[in-house]
């Protein structure tokens, strides 16, 4: 790897981290039946996987959550803390930890793609969708369960409130991926 792909690689990590930052600023829309409210930033983190890929995405998602624990305002809301990454949210929050990764294995195991070959735009879709459900629900809910006290499956199927909102943040990080908005060039990374 020469010194320049490095500094670009550098350089794609922090607009993504930035990019997830930027998403904090929009403050999350409380629910009142559930301890988790709705929120962008997830739309930033579904980018970071798209775009990244599994290395760079999980690289990506480290330095954010790092800069979370250590108390910086980068979660929805300004918030950040060791507080946070332990409270009703934290399930969700380490579920984008390992988003890029699942998503990438996924794709490979569901659609036989190699080498982090790009899929269709509907299979983007279908595999946000089962690690959006799968992963990210269920480990919302298994955390709610042991921190909160909620029944797992009672918390599982309260997420279903999260789905009309994440299937639109789908459809617009696949957008945004496929390049239509502003040509291919302009958002290849």
């Amino acid at each position: 790897m020469t010194t320049t792909s490095r500094l670009q690689d550098l350089t794609k990590g922090a607009v993504f981290v930035a990019l997830l930052i930027v998403f904090a600023m929009i403050p999350g829309i409380p629910l009142g039946f559930l301890p988790v409210p709705i929120v962008l930033q997830n739309l930033a983190v579904m980018l970071v996987v798209l775009i990244l890929g599994p290395k760079r995405g999980t690289m990506v998602m480290t330095v954010f959550l790092l800069l979370a624990a250590v108390g910086l305002p980068v979660l929805s809301g300004g918030r950040g803390g060791l507080a946070v990454l332990t409270g009703p949210t934290a399930g969700y929050i380490w579920a984008w930890l390992l988003f890029p990764a699942v998503y990438w294995g996924l794709n490979r195991l569901v659609f036989g793609h190699r080498n982090l070959a790009k899929p269709a735009w509907w299979q983007s879709v279908i595999l946000l969708i089962i690690v959006d459900l799968i992963l990210d629900f269920g480990m919302g809910a298994a955390w709610l369960h042991f921190n909160q006290g909620l029944g797992f499956w009672s918390a599982y199927w309260a997420n279903m409130a999260f789905v009309p909102g994440d299937l639109l943040k789908i459809a617009l990080a696949v957008f945004f991926r496929s390049g239509s908005l502003a040509g291919e060039s302009a958002l290849r990374f």
